[in-house]
């Protein structure tokens, strides 16, 4: 059965990231910030409809809806996060600059005009801060997991970097923390793709899965109020931990 079921997800898959390249390329046309907007609404039908043919149910503890422009950031547990997160917001995704060589999948997501993120480059740095910037005061929600990386999703955050909260510092945006978690799978083996996993047979044992539940808890939002980058990263942390410690001593996730 999951065989099947695999195959089934698969050719549904490939036809809906052909039919969501369409729709991007579509709302490309036009001012550049229009553009934009129209791009963010076209992510999150793809994160809908990603969900859907995963199987994934997502959980929202919170209102999204009372978000409507800034930054929102959440722990990172690999590219299940992005889906989840483009189905409840239409956001603009900061992706890191890897990605784009990634055979498919890079070129599908560099249609969506994501910030590309080189955190080795300060000069490159420095230009996707100002990207981040122009986006949310352009009323254009902004995705960031300042983790930097994914882990494994059970053991504590890794410390924030601080360069994605800069932009929201200057502008004086507001930030919202969010808080991402799965359910145990059939299996025992985990939802998050972290480490040396290699991404291919990690993605067709999703796919096998008859449903995966996800839970995403929306935090009280906060503004910069004067305090720079690493003041800001910090106390984003310190809360984000707070909550996640909480909400992993709570049990596995029921939806």
């Amino acid at each position: 059965m999951a065989m099947i079921r695999r195959v089934c997800r698969a050719f549904l898959l490939m036809n809906w990231l052909i039919i969501i390249w369409v729709a991007l390329a579509l709302a490309n046309i036009g001012s550049y910030w229009k553009a934009q907007q129209r791009l963010a609404k076209v992510s999150q039908v793809w994160g809908k409809g990603l969900a859907w043919i995963f199987g994934i149910k997502i959980k929202i503890i919170g209102d999204p809806s009372h978000f409507e422009g800034g930054l929102v950031i959440s722990n990172h547990t690999g590219y299940v996060d992005i889906l989840v997160h483009a189905a409840v917001w239409p956001l603009r995704f900061a992706s890191k600059s890897s990605i784009k060589h990634w055979p498919f999948l890079g070129w599908f997501i560099a249609t969506g005009r994501p910030i590309w993120v080189d955190r080795f480059s300060p000069a490159k740095s420095k230009i996707a801060a100002k990207q981040f910037k122009e986006s949310m005061d352009n009323g254009v929600l902004l995705l960031v997991y300042p983790e930097g990386t994914s882990t494994g999703g059970k053991d504590g955050m890794l410390k924030f970097k601080s360069t994605p909260f800069e932009s929201a510092a200057a502008g004086d945006n507001w930030i919202l923390p969010t808080i991402i978690r799965y359910g145990e799978t059939p299996d025992a083996k985990p939802i998050a793709w972290y480490d040396d996993m290699t991404l291919l047979p990690h993605l067709w044992r999703l796919l096998g899965y008859r449903r995966i539940n996800a839970e995403v808890t929306i935090m009280e939002p906060f503004k910069p109020g004067g305090r720079h980058r690493k003041e800001l990263a910090k106390f984003a942390y310190d809360e984000m931990e707070k909550e996640y410690t909480k909400i992993f001593k709570s049990g596995d996730v029921v939806i």
